[in-house]
């Protein structure tokens, strides 16, 4: 018996709040990062806009006018400096994008590292030692594959992997898959949303 029970209804708007938050602690966490990203955005802004006033009025260029580099010249060598500094100003909001998946989870946590799969009568369980999780048949939306890895979506951005390196061999991944699409075959919704094998037979 439960030391204690909560029984409540987890709406798309908790679900938005929530990753909402993650995302602010994420940024909370690399507030210099963050920063440089946020100031790479707005030089960028600011080196679009001096090119736009420059191709407004071009002959601000004269300025930049010379012997070896004569107008209108001057005019597409200074809008093409402009337009390649705006350019490398995101570089830092580019490279945060990119780590941004790495930020969200670490080695030492729960959702990655060593796991054992195991297919049970009524759904999927996985143990990972500090996580336990399981997934009822019904959950499942089908099976799929991917750069040889199987995907087991739950949801319309969200599944399950089971990476290439737990099968021995190709034989052994579509045996595993083909057991996987038997047991869906009896949910009523995985009809609709899988008209086809998504693996050779």
């Amino acid at each position: 018996m439960p030391e204690r029970e909560l029984d409540f209804d987890l709406t798309f708007r908790d679900f938005q709040f929530l990753q909402g938050y993650m995302a602010r602690r994420i940024f909370a966490k690399h507030r210099l990062q963050r920063g440089f990203a946020l100031l790479g955005v707005v030089l960028c802004g600011v080196l679009l806009g001096t090119a736009i006033m420059v191709n407004v009025r071009p002959y601000r260029a004269l300025a930049f006018s010379s012997q070896a580099l004569p107008y209108p010249l001057s005019f597409y060598v200074l809008l093409i400096v402009i337009l390649i500094a705006a350019i490398f100003a995101l570089i830092p909001a580019v490279r945060l994008r990119l780590k941004m998946l790495r930020m969200q989870v670490s080695d030492d946590g729960p959702l990655l590292g060593a796991t054992k799969l195991r297919v049970e009568e009524d759904g999927i369980a996985i143990d990972r030692g500090l996580m336990k999780a399981k997934y009822l048949w019904g959950a499942l939306q089908g099976v799929e594959i991917a750069k040889k890895a199987l995907v087991l979506p739950i949801d319309n951005g969200i599944g399950l992997i089971i990476p290439a390196a737990a099968f021995a061999s190709d034989a052994e991944r579509y045996e595993f898959a083909a057991a996987i699409a038997k047991r869906l075959e009896k949910q009523p919704h995985i009809a609709a949303l899988s008209p086809r094998s998504p693996f050779p037979p």
